[in-house]
């Protein structure tokens, strides 16, 4: 069977696309970490087009979320809702151009209506119900495998620093040792 994972690089999607694959299915991962192409807020969007039309199977995970301090942060901003509209409206519309069968990642938040990401998550629910496709909700996501991505990144980024300055620092040495001898 094709699969599309739209959030493939999350903290569900990685294991979802891992575990796909482990039984067999062609998998096309679909993330904005993947690059601009598959960013679902750019309409049109080909690349999204194109996977959605050859997929047997669709799990909509991607949301403009980050985490639960991202979400107390930003939740109220322009950007995050209307990020989260048009990555909506783009992958449901889609979906439903090409009659496509989908589970849909919701949030026990959906119904707290002071919460944007909330709102936001029961009109995905709502598009859902209008195109008979699944709903599935979570609830306190955890799992090592982003967690350690996110170390690994962090780690990779104090090593970049402290390279960079390491090198500055020997570059400053050099270019002070080069006046004294010039002197």
């Amino acid at each position: 069977m094709k699969i599309t994972i739209l959030g493939s690089s999350g903290q569900i999607g990685a294991y979802l696309t891992d575990y796909m694959r482990n039984k067999g299915h062609k998998v096309h991962e679909f993330d904005v970490l993947n690059g601009e192409h598959q960013d679902m807020t750019v309409i049109p969007n080909p690349e999204l087009n194109r996977v959605i039309e050859d997929s047997d199977f669709i799990f909509f995970l991607a949301f403009d979320v980050g985490g639960s301090r991202y979400l107390k942060k930003y939740q109220h901003t322009f950007q995050f809702i209307n990020n989260n509209t048009r990555l909506m409206a783009n992958a449901f519309g889609l979906i439903q151009k090409y009659n496509k069968r989908f589970i849909f990642a919701s949030s026990q938040m959906s119904n707290m209506s002071y919460s944007p990401y909330g709102v936001l998550k029961n009109i995905g629910e709502l598009y859902t119900k209008s195109l008979n496709g699944l709903i599935v909700k979570f609830w306190n996501v955890y799992g090592i495998k982003k967690v350690k991505q996110d170390i690994i990144k962090s780690s990779n980024e104090a090593n970049q620093k402290r390279i960079d300055n390491e090198k500055k620092a020997q570059e400053e040495l050099y270019e002070n040792r080069q006046k004294n001898t010039i002197s």
